[in-house]
């Protein structure tokens, strides 16, 4: 790029965002987020970083993880045109991935959309446990700048939540995810969000299937 100026023409180098970044579940805080950026880098996917962006818990506490849940059903499952940016990826990595869990997945997703559609490069967006709207899927689908979309359903651990689920269908389970929340017992929606007795082992399963789907 290059700026005009009273002597002569100063070029700017723009930087292209590298790397990979992780949003976890509501609130972006939990015990699982640390081990499993650990997995992801043993696994071999380099440059891995935890997602801090876009939580209501930065500004009032714990309770901004209730805010995140309302927000993922209700609001931002839906597409939005509002700048997602990011700040800080400039790793020197081969790959721009975007990696989302649950509230985290639509948070990955608005980022990714945003970024393509400004005429970056994602190599990889991963949703995971997402309640993302059919219509926004389908948009990201048909976007070229994104290269590979890889969803990853938790339908067979009990998870009623799946990528283009419908409104209605989240309002149908919300007692059933409820109660997988409250057990604590990595069930369902929470498979890889609780700390459980076979935790290392889902997390470590997770990192090399993505490792496997090409994300470096």
């Amino acid at each position: 790029m290059t700026l005009k100026s009273d002597t002569s023409p100063v070029k700017v180098k723009v930087n292209k965002p590298r790397g990979t970044l992780y949003w976890g579940g509501a609130g972006l805080d939990g015990d699982y987020v640390k081990p499993q950026i650990a997995a992801f880098i043993k696994a071999g996917i380099t440059h891995c970083f935890v997602g801090k962006t876009n939580s209501s818990t930065q500004t009032i506490g714990q309770l901004g993880t209730l805010v995140d849940a309302l927000r993922a059903g209700i609001d931002i499952r839906y597409e939005d045109n509002g700048p997602w940016t990011l700040g800080g990826m400039d790793a020197p990595a081969e790959q721009f991935n975007m990696i989302g869990y649950s509230y985290g997945s639509l948070l990955a997703a608005q980022t990714a959309n945003f970024y393509a559609k400004h005429g970056h490069s994602i190599d990889h967006l991963v949703l995971i446990g997402s309640p993302i709207d059919l219509g926004f899927l389908n948009t990201l689908k048909e976007n070229k700048n994104i290269k590979k979309i890889v969803i990853i359903d938790l339908k067979q651990h009990g998870d009623p939540i799946y990528a283009g689920i419908t409104q209605f269908e989240l309002i149908e389970n919300a007692i059933t995810l409820k109660t997988q929340m409250g057990s604590n017992k990595g069930e369902g929606h929470f498979y890889y969000a609780h700390v459980v007795a076979d935790s290392s082992r889902r997390w470590e399963e997770l990192a090399k299937r993505l490792y496997g789907e090409g994300l470096r």
